[in-house]
């Protein structure tokens, strides 16, 4: 393979792609220590392709196929094997997997098919799952320093491990990380979850953090971020809100969000310190029931 220019995979992106700009940063990040060749990267693909042992030949990053879409990474072996690779660094539903199906399937010798989840991310027949968890550990002890910050980046902003200092939170993908890990921690597959936020005005939002249902019910529950005042500022309080249940600890609700029509809210106060797991789940632990 030739050489692999960090910033130019950083920069790929094809319109028509489902993959939003972070997930894209992410797929052109793991992309570039592939196409160079590292060997428990290469390994932990090549296995869940089938291909073991095997250098790879060719990384494509968002691959057109035919006319069923792209594909997050297309990664081929020495020894001809093929896999196709979707991507997901959210709790993303699988609505785009049965067409990567079909278009493999009209390969003369169809590809494997590896799905790069968060953990604990529920499987699929016909999929071999690799977990981002899996990527980090394999970059443990590089002596690239490049890769040790590519390890943290997944461990923090795609893993949500650590805590969130408010810059970062309003800045990064850091908080959404934060809250899609304490809601997979306290609910496992109870719970299905999205990133929301609204619009910012001059870098400050009224509100941002995580919209969530429950055992298969409609998204009524969210927690995150809300602006302390209107016109806005720079000061945000944790909060958890529900749409029809009552919580415990209940709080008023707050004036950034006064469109928003929903009944039931409870705060953790303004944040003041690096925001942590243990935060998130102690207004978790305010849901009835």
């Amino acid at each position: 393979m030739g050489d692999a220019n960090l910033f130019t995979m950083l920069s790929s992106f094809r319109p028509g792609s489902s993959a939003t700009p972070f997930e894209n940063y992410c797929t052109s990040g793991l992309a570039y220590f592939l196409q160079r060749g590292h060997r428990m990267l290469t390994s932990l693909f090549a296995t869940a392709a089938g291909a073991y042992g095997e250098s790879l030949a060719l990384v494509e990053v968002q691959s057109r196929l035919a006319d069923t879409g792209i594909a997050d990474l297309v990664l081929t072996f020495e020894n001809g094997v093929r896999a196709i690779v979707q991507v997901q660094v959210d709790a993303a539903d699988d609505d785009l997997l049965p067409s990567l199906e079909e278009s493999a399937a009209s390969w003369t010798t169809p590809p494997a098919l590896v799905l790069l989840a968060l953990p604990g991310a529920g499987t699929r027949e016909g999929w071999q799952h690799v977990s981002w968890l899996d990527i980090a550990e394999g970059l443990e002890g590089d002596p690239e320093p490049l890769a040790v910050e590519f390890a943290q980046f997944i461990q923090r902003d795609i893993l949500g491990y650590g805590p969130v200092p408010l810059e970062e939170a309003i800045a990064t993908n850091r908080l959404y990380a934060l809250g899609g890990a304490a809601l997979r921690r306290r609910f496992g597959d109870r719970v299905r979850y999205e990133n929301s936020a609204s619009r910012p005005i001059g870098g400050r939002y009224r509100y941002l953090g995580t919209t969530f249902a429950l055992d298969g019910g409609d998204m009524e529950y969210w927690a995150g971020l809300v602006n302390e005042s209107v016109p806005l500022s720079e000061h945000y309080h944790l909060m958890l809100a529900s749409k029809v249940s009552p919580l415990r600890e209940g709080s008023d609700h707050p004036r950034a969000t006064g469109d928003w029509k929903w009944a039931f809210w409870s705060g953790a106060g303004r944040v003041v310190r690096p925001i942590e797991l243990y935060e998130y789940g102690g207004l978790l632990e305010r849901l009835e029931g």
